[in-house]
């Protein structure tokens, strides 16, 4: 691949990095408040990132 195949891919790519970095910032601000509370925002987050990545009907 060239860089600007590379670089076409990083930008497709963006909006769902700014997604898990969001939720990344979400988990680490429940983990200082509370350790139950950052385990259970984790598995949240994990859901909702496999949400997003699942394949969709219709759309292959």
């Amino acid at each position: 691949m060239t860089i600007k195949q590379y670089l076409k891919l990083a930008w497709m790519l963006t909006p769902f990095m700014l997604v898990v970095l969001g939720l990344l910032s979400i988990v680490v601000a429940a983990f200082l408040v509370a350790i139950a509370l950052g385990w259970l925002i984790l598995g949240l987050a994990l859901i909702i990132i496999g949400y997003i990545l699942s394949p969709k009907e219709g759309k292959s």
